[in-house]
């Protein structure tokens, strides 16, 4: 008997062998996610050099992604350097509208546009929509990001993705962010990191969508 049970669990231990060699040699081939559901123009006016950042909006207002999410893509923004952010607290939100969170989708408060530009003398706004947020492996997150013009209600980009870790070309993607970024200061003892971790998951989601923004 118990050496049937050795027998099968060998027999178990060297089938998953087999399928983690079968994912990671699919995954050595794959290319790196890139994003293609995308709108920029082909570059922003000279004048459009501040732009007010909302907070992040998520449906579930209880999520654990809402509590480091805002921190998270201002700092993956920050490092594009293409204009000045103007952060814009729950606080200030609900202060502005009654609501902490507004989402790109839904019909905005009167005069939006004109408020925000009064109180951040910005030229432009950046809203940020999270969805099919799935912080166990394979981790997920959708994104749906606008950069809207203040002055005539334009868009200067816009993008929607999901990025998924069940897919190799995601896998691939993170893993390339990790090893040329480190994710700010991680050690190679912590190789794989970004696939584990929902923050430096969202950290590689946020510098991916960034890069794909127009320059000036």
């Amino acid at each position: 008997m118990k050496k049937s049970i050795l027998l099968f669990l060998t027999f178990i231990a060297f089938v998953s062998s087999c399928r983690k060699f079968k994912e990671e040699e699919i995954v050595a081939k794959a290319e790196p996610f890139r994003p293609v559901n995308i709108y920029p123009v082909e570059r922003l006016p000279l004048s459009f050099t501040r732009v007010a950042m909302l907070p992040c909006h998520y449906p579930d207002a209880d999520s654990s992604i809402l509590d480091f999410c805002d921190q998270i893509f201002y700092r993956e923004l920050s490092q594009e350097r293409i204009f000045e952010i103007v952060t814009l607290s729950t606080d200030d939100i609900n202060r502005l509208f009654g609501v902490k969170r507004l989402p790109s989708t839904a019909r905005l408060p009167s005069n939006f546009l004109k408020i925000i530009e009064r109180e951040t003398a910005a030229n432009g706004v950046l809203f940020l929509d999270l969805d099919s947020y799935k912080p166990f492996r394979p981790m997920s997150l959708g994104v749906r990001a606008k950069l809207v013009d203040l002055k005539t209600g334009e868009f200067m980009w816009a993008i929607d993705e999901t990025f998924d870790a069940a897919h190799a070309n995601v896998i691939a993607g993170a893993t390339q962010y990790q090893q040329v970024s480190h994710v700010r200061a991680l050690s190679e003892r912590t190789k794989g990191s970004v696939l584990h971790s929902p923050r430096n998951f969202t950290k590689y989601i946020a510098s991916t969508i960034f890069r794909t923004l127009p320059k000036r």
